[in-house]
């Protein structure tokens, strides 16, 4: 790996970032300006997609409000149950096996309104249509983010390990989106059950709409970002920053770290922190794999390299 601030450029580029030259080496404040110019474009992109998912904010506040939605219902045609009954009902539709059967009264098909979400300000609704117009643009302009990301790092890269932007770019969205899914299908169905299970009785809860809202968009971002541990892996691995034996090496900070993180973005239940905090215990194992098998390929490569040019 070469060293990103000797690489020559040429700070008048047509489109405003700084290009390669054939001489002269580039100083640290043309890395600021051309550090800038990246991050503007990238917030350029991230307005663009809000401006667009405004339009749409009002299906996905309907898609995010779901959950919500079928937690109460499930639990209202439960009766009320405990927090072990509740996800145990859960998990049960989720393998598909046969559930007890419930008393004879009629199923609640509509939410009560005592269980509906509640606007407690006059812009509520406005501000968490702006918040999620502004957290789905990120979404949409995030493979666009890589590729800034990509090309500012990559001028300091060696030709071979250049060739690693499209799979990197591609293992990033993938990774954040099965998070994101991990985070919408299974935590937070079993964390909304478990809240909505330990009220009492004689108690009803009123949750506000923006609150509900912005947990929920924290959740889904806060695993779809953990779940790139594994691409990061690979990367910094490929270009020899981290190895296996590292890993290994600090692997029990390592846990306490993972688990201090999922108790940050997850609701300060036990349910939401161990369900996050399983999967970055897998991905960082998984990651040790990556880094062995990549320092196996580049030693084979070097050695292959060797027998060619003695």
């Amino acid at each position: 790996m070469t060293d990103k601030s000797s690489y020559p450029v040429e700070t008048d580029g047509k489109d405003g970032s700084l290009q390669p030259s054939e001489s002269g080496d580039m100083a640290f404040l043309d890395h600021l300006e051309e550090l800038r110019w990246r991050i503007l474009r990238s917030l350029i992109a991230i307005l663009l997609g809000a401006i667009v998912c405004f339009a749409l904010s009002d299906g996905v506040m309907k898609l995010l409000i779901k959950p919500y939605e079928e937690a109460v219902l499930s639990l209202e045609n439960q009766r009320s149950p405990g927090v072990v009954s509740a996800i145990q009902s859960l998990v049960s539709g989720w393998l598909g096996m046969p559930q007890e059967e419930q008393s004879t009264a009629a199923d609640v098909s509509e939410i009560p309104p005592a269980r509906r979400l509640q606007a407690l300000r006059p812009m509520t609704y406005f501000f968490i249509n702006l918040q999620i117009a502004f957290m789905s643009g990120f979404v949409l302009a995030l493979p666009y983010m890589l590729l800034q990301i990509w090309q500012f790092v990559a001028p300091g890269l060696l030709r071979t390990e250049k060739r690693l932007a499209l799979p990197i770019l591609s293992l990033s969205v993938l990774c954040f989106a099965i998070g994101a899914l991990i985070a919408y299908l299974l935590v937070l169905p079993m964390g909304l059950r478990f809240f909505l299970a330990l009220e009492p009785p004689d108690m009803t809860s009123q949750w506000s709409a923006d609150e509900y809202i912005s947990f929920v968009l924290r959740l889904i971002f806060g695993f779809g970002i953990v779940f790139e541990m594994p691409v990061m892996a690979l990367f910094l691995s490929k270009v020899g920053v981290l190895t296996a034996e590292t890993m290994r090496r600090i692997r029990r900070y390592a846990i306490v770290i993972i688990f201090i993180l999922a108790a940050i973005i997850t609701p300060p239940d036990p349910v939401s922190q161990l369900m996050m905090a399983l999967p970055l215990l897998l991905l960082y194992e998984l990651s040790i794999w990556i880094c062995k098998v990549t320092a196996r390929d580049r030693k084979t490569a070097k050695s292959d390299l060797e027998k060619r040019d003695p």
